[in-house]
């Protein structure tokens, strides 16, 4: 009799379930079904902050693994504020592949569909689908040039050469698909006038309870002051397929607040020169019909920045003359990473002419054969590759046309 209740509790036993670890619900797009809804990014934290290239991680002070662990987000004044909470992201952790990083997928290092004009740069790896973007050879700049008057019949015109499609529909487009949040210092709202975007202004206040499910692209002006109950609606837009893009001071107030632990300020601050640039990772539909040398105007007091996880972020472009202000000496003029299933940009400088004299049209860094400056023109690029989305347009055939703010 006792050998058969021994018997019993032992199939007993292998009958019952195993404790196993619970999965997480931050599912990779390529595990999740077609038509699945994007979910949230997980909470803003540093429990893990991802390591730079060569370096340890960072783990949370002492106490159990997965243990929850807060961020506190400083205040830009005294007193006392709320922390945000949870998990960090797994995003740009790892491993890196070129393809996992694309505006609209991946596209094979000389696979790339479509022709180059004869001064596209040869030999250029592809990131992102679309055409191969013609690029003019440029040569090194070696003396800053000179402002010149640019009216936005220059930056139409340069839309609509670059940007076909896009320039055509451009006048019909939700003005909601674009959100620009207004700034101290920097000012896109005059830029994408001038290139034909429609877009909607709004202050930073709003972004604590605005609806964002028709907005493709947010801009956010330097300073980048917005609530911090923002700062995890950012995370989340982004994470499910939206595009950001930051400028300037909006390193340090949004960006590495939103995202810790892919770019940071290094404390260091320009003078206000107009400075070389270099693209360094020429991609097609980011620098299409764009220049490989040009000028970039950099204002006084910039952040000068450091990539934090170099296998998750791209540095787009960079300045010889820029590493005599940046402490780390990279010289670093613009960036991009994707987190989820979106993408964001970050310029060291603005997108606005950033001259005093911007009322009147100004551009103190027009570049070579395209009229209006590099940076805007990768701006430009982005936003139209943000509104491409979805929208059966390719991403090389985007952008322009009068706005409606």
């Amino acid at each position: 009799m006792r050998a058969a209740a021994s018997f019993l509790v032992a199939v007993l036993l292998c009958l019952a379930p195993t404790g196993a670890t619970q999965a997480s619900d931050w599912v990779e797009d390529q595990t999740t079904q077609t038509n699945s809804v994007p979910r949230p990014a997980p909470p803003i934290s540093r429990l893990q902050r991802p390591a730079a290239d060569g370096q340890a991680g960072s783990p949370a002070q002492s106490g159990p693994a997965g243990a929850r662990a807060t961020f506190s987000v400083k205040p830009s004044s005294g007193g006392s504020r709320p922390t945000l909470e949870g998990n960090v992201s797994k995003w740009g952790r790892g491993p890196v592949n070129p393809d996992d990083y694309a505006l609209n997928g991946s596209a094979a290092d000389s696979n790339l569909q479509g022709s180059a004009s004869e001064d596209a740069v040869p030999g250029q790896r592809g990131r992102l689908n679309g055409q191969v973007a013609a690029m003019f050879q440029t040569p090194p700049i070696v003396e800053a040039g000179r402002p010149a008057r640019v009216p936005p019949e220059v930056f139409r015109g340069w839309i609509e050469k670059s940007h076909p499609s896009f320039a055509l529909s451009a006048s019909t487009m939700d003005p909601l698909s674009v959100l620009e949040i207004k700034g101290a210092w920097d000012d896109a709202d005059h830029t994408l006038r001038s290139l034909g975007i429609r877009h909607t202004t709004v202050r930073a206040g709003k972004l604590r309870d605005m609806p964002l499910e028709g907005v493709r692209v947010i801009v956010v002006n330097c300073a980048g002051n917005v609530p911090r109950e923002a700062l995890q609606r950012i995370r989340d837009f982004v994470a499910r397929g939206g595009f950001l893009l930051t400028t300037d001071w909006a390193l340090d107030n949004l960006l590495s607040q939103a995202f810790p632990g892919y770019v940071e300020w290094n404390g260091g601050k320009t003078d206000g020169n107009v400075v070389d640039a270099q693209v360094v990772d020429p991609d097609p539909v980011l620098f299409h019909r764009t220049v490989t040398n040009a000028t970039w105007k950099v204002d006084e007091g910039s952040q000068t920045l450091r990539v934090v996880k170099m296998s998750a972020v791209r540095v787009l472009a960079r300045s010889q003359q820029l590493r005599r202000d940046d402490p780390d000496g990279q010289g670093i003029l613009a960036v991009t990473f994707r987190f989820g299933r979106g993408q964001v940009l970050h310029l060291v400088g603005h997108f606005d002419n950033n001259s005093t004299l911007a009322f009147l049209n100004s551009l103190p860094d027009p570049a070579p054969i395209i009229g209006i400056s590099l940076r805007q023109a990768l701006a430009a690029n982005f936003v139209v590759a943000a509104l491409s989305q979805g929208s059966g347009q390719s991403a090389q055939q985007p952008a322009g046309s009068p706005t409606a703010r």
